[in-house]
């Protein structure tokens, strides 16, 4: 089974009362991994994942995690069509930390092709507006993040701020950026409950539809707009495929800016990138985040997108666009392990290590 497997299981038991643990095995693939994971089988058949941070920075994703799934009681869970993690117990020591979660057996979507009219497509969707339908006192109960409509506008001018103050963003991506923070129009939202971090591997399927749904890390009351950005780097239509099933799961709740500032968060990825080569020294990245940038310039100069008011063609429909936010997207996935965790656009600190390319899904 491998040293580090029984020693997971080892201290799950401390952490779990009563644990009997038959079999199992490592979950951990690869040397730089964030955590060391081990999926457990017990005598009556459950399946359980322990989850072993290798960083402090791991250590407080996992409190966080652990925080939020704790408000998510059984009646919270009854509101939502697919399953979440449960935390099954926890273990701090001086040197260890460790927390046993219910395993969600299944294939992440990152793994999946996604079809336009697919079941899965428009589960992913609803799932969406199911997560963002949920009442607020289950966030506000808990004491975690409320971040209130100017609150939201607020961090992400900070962020716009902090990029230009580096000197290399270009001048029409920050007079973009700009335009949409004072265009009161695209601000004008109601917070809702929303997941903070969701990813296309977030999303657990059987093969048809979600069953579940991962990575809980940042729940808290926010812009719904948030859950959308990474739906920015998806395929035209099934981009368009979620938004219409969201839709029409939310009804009146939808703002009409929402694909707006769903974009602005994609585009800002790019910044978020290149402040992060700026504030590590590290070169190779600053180059990479100023190539993705002009490119983004360029291409919307192309296309006439200078701004991001509802009046214009919304960029999410050009395909080009779409590319390189997905390529600015998938070089922040890669790097995983040094960018800043994601959450409020300008918030900085904790690491977003839910999910790296060394481990496999936490479930």
């Amino acid at each position: 089974m491998g040293v580090q497997f029984l020693e997971l299981a080892s201290v799950a038991t401390v952490a779990v009362p009563d644990l009997n643990v038959v079999g199992g095995t490592g979950w951990t693939t690869g040397a730089t991994g964030d955590y060391d994971a081990a999926l457990l089988r017990t005598g009556d058949g459950v399946t359980m994942i322990a989850r072993r941070p290798r960083s402090e920075a791991a250590a407080g994703e996992q409190r966080a995690q652990a925080a939020a799934l704790e408000a998510m009681t059984a009646g919270v869970r009854s509101r939502l069509p697919f399953a979440i993690p449960s935390l099954l117990g926890q273990y701090t020591g001086r040197d260890t930390q460790l927390a046993v979660f219910a395993f969600i057996p299944g294939r992440t979507c990152e793994a999946v092709e996604l079809e336009h009219d697919s079941l899965l497509v428009a589960e992913i969707g609803r799932a969406i507006g199911a997560i963002h339908a949920l009442p607020k006192s289950v966030v506000a109960d808990a004491g975690l993040p409320v971040i209130e409509a100017e609150e939201s506008r607020a961090a992400t001018e900070k962020l716009i701020d902090r990029a230009i103050a580096t000197g290399r963003l270009p001048a029409p991506l920050a007079e973009r950026w700009e335009a949409a923070i004072v265009d009161d129009s695209l601000w004008e939202f109601s917070p809702s409950v929303i997941h903070g971090s969701l990813e296309r591997r977030s999303f657990v399927t059987n093969g048809a539809g979600v069953v579940g749904v991962l990575g809980w890390s940042d729940l808290r009351i926010g812009d719904p707009a948030q859950d959308m950005r990474w739906v920015q780097t998806l395929d035209a239509a099934v981009m368009r495929a979620i938004l219409d099933e969201y839709t029409d799961a939310r009804g009146a709740s939808v703002d009409r800016q929402l694909r707006q500032r769903a974009t602005l968060y994609a585009e800002l990825e790019v910044a978020r990138w290149l402040l992060h080569g700026v504030e590590t020294g590290d070169e190779t990245i600053i180059a990479d985040a100023e190539q993705l940038l002009d490119g983004l310039v360029t291409r919307l100069r192309g296309l006439g997108q200078s701004e991001l008011r509802h009046e214009t063609l919304p960029v999410l429909d050009v395909i080009e666009v779409q590319e390189l936010l997905a390529e600015a997207s998938t070089k922040a996935m890669h790097h995983q392990s040094t960018l800043p965790r994601r959450g409020t656009p300008g918030e900085t600190g904790a690491i977003d290590l839910e999910l790296d390319d060394n481990d496999e899904p936490q479930r």
